[in-house]
Formats: structure tokens, C-alpha cells, sequence
């Protein structure tokens, strides 16, 4: 009997197709075939049965429906749906259900084209993606089906792209071109489609064809995401521009099993980074503070990082002067300009060294997933990198000394400006910073700022008023840019009128409290600004004092004003007119601090606390549900997420894997400024849903971030009474905290295991037992680690099409080969690379192969070692996870065979790569063992590849 869901859902026999009545039994079948061989827990069947509220007879219905199942399909004996606590399984062979036979096929693959047989790898997949009829179960329609459904349509997507990029590295562009652009009309906003089709084209020279897909995937983005296309697109943008020819493949076969030629680990083309913001067009004055700058320039001989440090009360100017000198000065420094907004003093929380060491080291060309943990590493990696370069570091608004140490270079060439209301007597002491004070401009650069603005034939025809406006605004700049600003746009409005306007404010309004500052005049400027606005303008300046984060999208925006986006984008660029706002990205703007203050106040003041409460409960939606949705983009076969947020009047959409980064970089800050804003106000279902989709913060090695918003996530949770959300964030918390090797990670994982279990949550326990087994491996309890792996097999049939089950075989067999039980070792990591196989897993089956070496070592047997090793090497090459377990770690264990062998120099080439990848992950333990392995290569080792805490996490999220 065959089954079919890569397409309609069929069933067909030697007969024919059988026919199966009724829309329940059909979704019945179709959520069983999803986990193939796995137990499908009741209350999951039922969640895929019914897509509104299940009735309370829903169990007793289902059992029924099986039954009548089983009688459709001639299943009298139950061997094809078995009953199995706590639900069903149905028992299906590799061969005999088409989403199977899809994953091997793909596998299969990639493994070709990892040893360089593309010709193979094409044939391979072309036939997997024959069996495809349409969209995965298409037309059964449940929410919980469609889910899941839409993961196997992204893999077959993602197969696609594959096939599509080997066939043109084969010289079959002519032929793919028609294919590629009919999947670009159907999938307008996926880069990658776009991608091999601008590639395809010109390799066929149609070059102007290329560029009109890039121009028209542009403007899709910027129209449906707000964004732009990603770097890898803009940079095949930018070679085609330039004529240069993509290179083609050599079609030299690499002998099987041969290792692929090294390459260091996670290196991309060294960017020339120049993050500086815009500068304005009307800079006036500052001579002086320039001159002073200018001084401080690094000498060639320099033998020092100069440093200085520019401080001034809020509305000064300082931003203004610090990005106006430093694009003025930027050609000196032909490395590179970094920049960064601190916000020290303005939204939510200040910016975390490691958050912005993480742009930084992205900047200067590491991958993200190879930013290392901690701020000690990240910003040991920062100093290496700047060694040796002439860059121009610009830190704003910082709010101490503190904030600031650990972004400095270490040698000599760099130049760092940072900018503070806060004197950073710290810098000047420690570290030899030159201090510069803002003050208020004088009376002749207020003149010219303004003159600059409102052109000189007003400020001639009005010069008294212009005295008076300087005098009104206090000389401050931020003042008079935005009240001089105002007289520019209306011509029919002269200064004067401006003047008397701004004195009868004056009259009657509070000075502000901003602190310390003593420039309450900037007050009556911003009061006079926002009356002239319309009463949309109005309410929306209102409503982005409410956003909790740094800066906001349009879309973002759109959900706090009950807007549309179209409508919301033109409302922001005339509140950008009016310099109340200012851009920062595109279709991206952020507050000055002090205007932002002002609109939360005026909120406060003109706004209930219904429609407050209101316009958050729609931000923090629109946040929460994105959130989720560019989660299940990242992580499309995971089925942990344990949250459902409502879905905001205008969803995000989220097109793939590239869509879903490239959000999330962009909102990172917000999103965590959002979880803390809602935990303060006790908004707990927003923070439940937030830290169940923060899961992207591990990809970006933000694992002290994860651990921040998981503690206060935990607040929620316990508040809301949910057991089931407290054992999650405490998981999510324990995961983070067992990666950086923190004593809390044991209580917080064996928590949340027994919450897990009072509450049924099987996949939480599974998780839980994992990382807790993996933690105690590492402390070398062996005992307890093999308990709790041993669980995890047990629980783990019905969970992820069997990746669990793979998981926990493949921590077995290491643990085994700790134990030295070398067979059982050799044993479970064969169970473990044939689950791996058969569903497309490359990256845990170079893991699973890793650990068959290291039993078949332990036996005796290096050559049968070494071709696992290969193995394991060209899959871990072609993978995009973490190098550190794909390629690491099976370098590391074939350097050992390649030395027992007495192939000393081929063993050190190995280990030295295998550092390299560690050193590059800020795996600073393991990278020196491999270094102590190449100083000590001229002895011989006494026994097999040692443990080194390794586990098999490769599909942990």
C-alpha cells in the first residue's frame, strides 16, 4: 500500500486508489502520515481534526474515526495503525510514503554533491521532486495541517533553489531560465529563486534580463517587507554590474571519499564596512570642536588607539558634530567606519557590549553563527580583527565608561569618538581619552544654523525676529532646527508670526523635566511643532512615544496606529519633515531622545489609559505573531513552540529562511525591548509569546540575551499559572546557560523536566533530558548522562519525523565510546546515521558517522574510522549549521586515525583546521587541545580520539 501527501492525499494499492470518505478520517490519516513511524499523541490528533474548539466527546470521536480508518484501508489486524500510549502510530516503510522517499532523495543529493558529483546530485534530486503532485495535502485545510504542510512545501522550495543552482554550475542555464521564471511569478519575494534565476541569465548573456529581476525583487520587498535584498543578492547584483562572470565548476572529479579541500571556517569576502548615518546638509558652526578633532587624527607612527570623548547635555548637537566630522574624515581611515547608537539615555534598555560587538564582528566579515559566547571572547575576536587596520570607530550615546571599554581596538591605527551627556571621567582616567564639552551654539552660529535653513533673503528681510526666534530657542540646535525648519516649509509664514506664537507658549506652559538639563525652551519648540501638525500626524507622534524599543518600521508603526501601512508610511515621512523624527534605515525611523520623552508625555496627557493599553496590546500582537511566523521560517521541521499568538489586523509577511534573518536582525532590540516592557506591565501573554520565539538569538550567539529574557520571561510565566510556559522558559533559559557552562543550567533543566512531566509535555522533557544528558557528560557522570539519554529514547518515537530518536542514539553511541563499550558505540551511531539518512538530516549524519569513528577507533579498526571521518567531512563542508560538531569535530577524530597510521603531517593539517573552526566559535578549551595535539604530534597517543564534551546538538534549538 502507498501513501501520497506531496500533493492531494492518495492512497493506492495494487488495485487502484482506495477511497476515503469523510474530511475527519482523511486529516486523521494525514496527521499520522506526518510522523511516519512515530507515536502521534491524542491531543495533537485531535488539535489537527478539528479546527475550531473540539467538542468534549473529541478523544471518543477520534478513537471511532480510527477504527473506521482502519476498516478503509483492510487494516483488520492493526499492524498498519498501531495503538501506542499516548495516541497512534502508523507503520509505513521508506519506499511506501512519496515525503520519505522526497527526504532521502534530497539527501542523497547533497551527499553527491558534497564529493563533487553534481551530474549525480541533479539526477537525484530531479527525481525527488518528480513525485511532487502539488501543495502538500492540499485541500484537507485545518490550521494545525496547513502548519504543517507548509514545512514540507519550503523543503521542496528549498530543493528546488538546489536544483536550479547545480543544473547552471553544469551549464544547463538555457534550460532553467523558463523553469526559474515561472517560480519567481509564484514566489515574488523569495531572494533565492531570484537569485539562480539573474544568475542563469546572465551565463545565457541576457545581463539587462538579470538586472530587471534584481530591480523588480527590489522594489517587491521594499513594497510588501519594507526591506531591502539581502547582502549575497546585492553582492551578485553588484558583479553583474561589473561584468564579472560567475565561476563555473571544475569538472575534475574528487575522488570518493577524498576530503574536500580546507577552507577557514565560516570566512567570507573582508568587507570595507561605513555604517555612519546620514549627515545633514546644513552643519553650521563647530569650528573649533572640528579643529580639535581634526588634531587627534592617528599619526602613521602612532603608538596608541586615540580616543576621545565628546560630551554635552540632550539637544546640544553632539550626534550631529560626531557623524559630520566623521564622514568628513572617513577616507583616512581606509579600513572601515563602525557606528552604533548606544541609547544610553533614550528608549529601553542601553545596548549590551555583546549586542553590539555582534554588529561589529558581522561588520567586519564573521558569521553570525560564528560569533563566539561571552563578552571576553567577542571582544578578544573584535581587537584581532582590528589589529592591523585603520578604522574609525563611532560609539553614540553612550551612558558610561563601562558601556564603552570592552568596544575599544587594541592597537594602534584606530580612532574611537564616543558621544555622552555623562562627562566619562572613567575614559579620561583609564584609558587616555581626550575630553571635548558641547555647549549651545553661540550667537553667530545660531545665526548662520538658521540663515543655513531659511535661506538669507527672509532672514535679511526679518532680521529682528530671527534674533528673537535664537533667543526663544535658547541657542540650542535641536530647537532651532525644528522651529527654523517649520518657517521653511511654509513660505506664507514669516518668522515673526513663528515668534509670537513660541511667546505666547512661553507664557503659559511647564518647563519640561528632563533631568538636568536647563534648556526648558526646547519645551515651547515642540509644543508650538506638534499643534501645527494634522490630527493623524498628531496622534501618531502621540502613539510612537508608546514604542518600547530604539527605533520602529513602518509596519511596526501601522500596528500602534491602527493604520494601514501605506497609509502609516506617508504619515511618518511628513512627521520626518517636521524633524520630530528622523530616518535611521530604510523604512525605519528612530526619536531623539529628548522628542521621544515628549511624545510618551503627551500621550499620557491627551490619551486614555484604554487607548494606551490598546495601541500596545496592537504592537506587542504584531510583534508576538511575526515573531512566530519568521521562527517557523528559521526552524521549519520544529514543533516546540508552545505558544499561538493572535494575528494583528495587518500581518508581516514573512517569505523564507533570508526574509526571516533579515527580520530579525533588524528587530532584535526592539523584540527584546518588547518582552521587558511587557513583563514590567504584567502584559504576560506577550512575553510568553516572545521568549518562545527568541530561539533566533542562539543562531546570533546572543546566548547571554536569551538567558536575560528567559529570567524575565520567567516572571510571566509563573504569574500566568501555566506550568506548561514556566518548565519552557526555563528550558530555553537552562539550554543557554548549559552552552556557556554556567552551574545554574543542572536545576533550571531538571525543572523544567519535572514540570514537563506533571503536565504531559513529552517534547519539553525530551528536550530538557537531552541538554541535562549532555551536561552531565560533560562533567564526565556518565551514569546519570546514559539515564537520561536512555529516556530520551524511549519518549522520543512521534516527535520530528524521528530526529529525537536520532539524537538520543547518537548521544548514546558517544557516550559508549566514552565508556569504551566500542561496539555499542559503533551500533547506536549506525541507528543514528540511518535515521539521520532518511530524513535528509546532513548535519546529524556527519554527527552520527563522527561517532561510529570514534567506536571503530576504539576497536582497532583506523581505516574503517577514517572513511566514516570522510564521510562525515564532505557532508559537514556542504553544511550551512555549526562547523563546530559537522567539520570540527570528524577533522579532529580522522587527525587521531591519520597519527595512529603514522601519517603524521596529514593528522596535523586536520587538527589545525579543526582549531581553527573551534578558535573561530570562541571554543577557546577545545582549540587547545587540538593545539596540544600538534605540539605533542612527534609522541605517540595512548588510546582514541578523547571525549571532549561534544555532544550531538545538531538539532537543538
Amino acid at each position: 500500500m502507498d501513501f501520497r501527501v506531496l500533493g492531494a492525499l492518495e492512497v493506492w494499492t495494487g488495485c487502484g486508489r482506495v477511497l476515503l470518505p469523510g474530511a475527519r478520517r482523511q486529516r486523521l490519516l494525514a496527521a499520522l502520515l506526518l510522523a511516519p513511524n512515530s507515536v502521534v499523541p491524542l491531543s495533537r490528533l485531535v488539535e489537527t481534526t478539528w479546527d475550531d474548539e473540539p467538542p468534549a466527546t473529541a478523544v471518543k470521536q477520534l478513537r471511532n474515526s480510527v477504527s473506521a480508518l482502519r476498516d478503509c484501508l483492510g487494516d483488520t489486524g492493526q499492524g498498519l495503525i498501531r495503538t501506542e500510549e499516548p495516541g497512534y502510530r502508523i507503520c509505513v516503510g521508506a519506499e511506501r510514503l512519496d515525503s520519505l522517499r522526497f527526504a532521502a532523495g534530497v539527501a542523497d543529493s547533497r551527499r553527491h554533491a558534497a564529493e563533487g558529483r553534481l551530474d549525480r546530485a541533479t539526477q537525484a534530486i530531479r527525481s525527488a521532486l518528480g513525485l511532487w503532485r502539488g501543495p502538500a495535502l492540499d485541500g484537507l485545510g485545518t490550521a494545525a495541517l496547513t502548519r504543517s504542510a507548509a514545512r514540507w512545501d519550503e523543503q521542496r522550495l528549498g530543493a528546488l533553489e538546489l536544483c536550479a543552482r547545480w543544473r547552471t554550475e553544469l551549464g544547463e542555464h538555457h534550460e532553467v531560465v523558463d523553469e526559474l521564471a515561472d517560480l519567481v511569478h509564484d514566489h515574488p519575494l523569495r531572494e533565492g529563486l531570484h537569485a539562480q534565476l539573474m544568475t542563469a541569465l546572465d551565463h545565457c548573456g541576457r545581463r539587462a534580463d538579470a538586472l530587471q529581476v534584481f530591480h523588480r525583487l527590489r522594489t517587491s520587498l521594499a513594497e510588501e517587507l519594507g526591506v531591502g535584498p539581502g547582502a549575497d543578492v546585492r553582492r551578485l547584483h553588484e558583479q553583474i554590474l561589473r561584468g564579472e562572470s560567475r565561476p563555473r565548476r571544475d569538472d575534475g572529479a574528487r575522488p570518493f571519499g577524498a576530503v574536500p579541500a580546507p577552507r577557514k571556517p565560516f570566512a567570507v569576502a573582508s568587507p570595507v564596512p561605513r555604517q555612519l548615518p546620514q549627515t545633514i546638509r546644513d552643519f553650521t558652526g563647530r569650528a573649533d570642536h572640528l579643529d580639535a578633532l581634526d588634531a587627534l587624527l592617528p599619526t602613521a607612527g602612532g603608538q596608541a588607539v586615540v580616543i576621545s570623548a565628546l560630551d554635552g547635555s540632550g539637544g546640544v548637537g553632539k550626534t550631529t558634530l560626531a557623524v559630520h566630522w566623521a564622514h568628513r574624515v572617513q577616507d583616512r581611515f581606509p579600513d572601515g567606519t563602525l557606528h552604533t547608537n548606544l541609547r544610553g539615555y533614550g528608549p529601553g534598555r542601553p545596548a549590551s557590549p555583546d549586542e553590539v560587538l555582534d554588529d561589529f564582528l558581522v561588520a567586519l566579515g564573521v558569521h553570525p553563527a560564528a560569533v563566539p559566547a561571552g563578552t571576553g571572547a567577542r571582544s578578544g575576536l573584535f581587537r584581532t580583527l582590528a589589529a592591523g587596520r585603520r578604522m574609525l570607530i563611532v560609539l553614540d550615546n553612550a551612558n558610561s565608561a563601562e558601556q564603552v571599554r570592552s568596544l575599544l581596538p587594541g592597537a594602534p591605527g584606530c580612532m574611537v569618538l564616543v558621544t555622552s551627556r555623562d562627562s566619562l571621567t572613567g575614559l579620561v582616567v583609564t584609558e587616555a581619552a581626550h575630553r571635548l564639552t558641547l555647549d549651545v551654539l553661540s550667537p553667530a552660529e545660531a545665526l548662520s544654523l538658521v540663515v543655513g535653513i531659511i535661506g538669507p533673503t527672509r532672514a535679511q528681510a526679518e532680521p529682528a525676529a530671527v534674533e528673537d526666534l535664537i533667543r526663544l530657542c535658547a541657542r540650542l540646535p535641536l530647537a532651532l532646527r525644528i522651529a527654523a525648519g517649520r518657517a521653511a516649509a511654509y513660505e506664507q509664514v514669516s518668522v515673526a508670526d513663528i515668534v509670537t506664537e513660541l511667546a505666547e507658549e512661553d507664557s503659559r506652559l511647564d518647563a519640561l523635566s528632563w533631568g538636568q538639563d536647563p534648556y526648558a525652551a526646547v519645551r515651547n519648540v515642540l509644543q508650538w511643532s506638534y499643534e501645527q501638525l494634522t490630527a493623524s500626524q498628531a496622534q501618531l507622534f502621540r502613539r510612537l512615544g508608546l514604542h518600547p524599543g530604539p527605533d520602529i518600521s513602518t509596519p511596526a508603526a501601522a500596528a500602534l496606529a491602527h493604520r494601514p501601512p501605506r497609509e502609516t508610511r506617508q504619515l511618518l515621512k511628513s512627521l520626518a519633515d517636521a524633524h520630530l523624527i528622523e530616518p535611521s534605515a530604510h523604512d525605519r525611523y528612530r526619536f531623539h531622545d529628548l522628542l521621544r520623552a515628549y511624545a510618551d508625555e503627551l500621550a499620557g496627557a491627551q490619551d486614555t489609559e484604554d487607548e494606551r493599553r490598546h495601541a500596545l496590546d496592537a504592537v506587542l500582537t504584531w510583534y508576538t505573531h511575526t515573531a512566530h511566523t519568521a521562527d517557523r521560517r528559521l526552524y521549519p521541521t520544529c514543533t516546540r513552540l508552545v505558544t499561538h499568538p493572535a494575528e494583528p489586523a495587518h500581518p508581516h509577511p514573512v517569505a523564507d529562511r533570508d526574509h526571516a534573518w533579515a527580520w530579525f536582525t533588524a528587530e532584535r532590540a526592539n523584540l527584546v525591548a518588547a518582552l521587558h516592557h511587557a513583563v514590567d506591565r504584567a502584559m504576560d501573554r506577550y512575553a510568553l509569546h516572545l521568549v518562545d520565539a527568541l530561539g533566533f538569538l542562539v543562531l546570533m550567539g546572543g546566548w547571554e540575551e536569551r538567558i536575560d529574557t528567559a529570567t524575565a520571561g520567567l516572571r510571566a510565566a509563573r504569574r500566568s499559572g501555566r506550568t506548561e510556559h514556566e518548565a519552557n522558559v526555563l528550558l530555553a533559559r537552562g539550554e543557554a546557560l548549559a552552552h556557556l557552562r554556567h552551574a545554574d543550567a543542572e536545576p533550571d533543566l531538571a525543572r523544567a523536566c519535572a514540570l514537563a512531566q506533571d503536565v504531559g509535555n513529552i517534547h519539553i522533557q525530551i528536550a530538557a533530558r537531552t541538554e541535562l544528558g549532555q551536561l552531565l557528560r560533560r562533567q564526565t557522570r556518565f551514569t546519570e548522562a546514559l539515564h537520561h539519554f536512555g529516556e530520551v529514547r524511549v519518549l522520543s518515537p512521534g516527535f520530528d519525523t524521528g530526529r529525537w530518536e536520532a539524537v538520543a542514539e547518537g548521544n548514546i553511541a558517544q557516550l559508549h565510546a566514552d565508556l569504551g563499550n566500542h561496539r555499542q558505540a559503533v551500533d547506536h551511531g549506525t541507528r543514528s546515521a540511518l535515521l539521520r539518512h532518511r530524513i535528509g538530516d546532513a548535519d546529524g549524519e556527519a554527527c552520527a558517522l563522527s561517532a561510529i569513528a570514534r567506536g571503530w577507533q576504539g576497536i582497532g579498526d583506523h581505516d574503517t574510522a577514517i572513511v566514516h571521518c570522510r564521510r562525515a567531512i564532505a557532508l559537514g563542508r556542504a553544511s550551512l549549521g555549526s562547523h563546530d560538531e559537522t567539520l570540527a569535530w570528524p577533522l579532529a577524530v580522522l587527525a587521531t586515525s591519520l597519527h595512529h597510521l603514522g601519517r603524521r603531517s596529514e593528522a596535523i593539517a586536520c587538527w589545525q583546521e579543526a582549531a581553527a573552526i573551534y578558535t573561530d566559535r570562541g571554543l577557546d578549551a577545545d582549540a587547545a587541545a587540538m593545539h596540544h595535539h600538534i605540539r605533542t604530534a612527534d609522541h605517540p597517543l595512548t588510546g582514541p580520539y578523547p571525549a571532549d564534551g561534544t555532544a550531538d546538538r545538531s538539532l537543538i534549538r
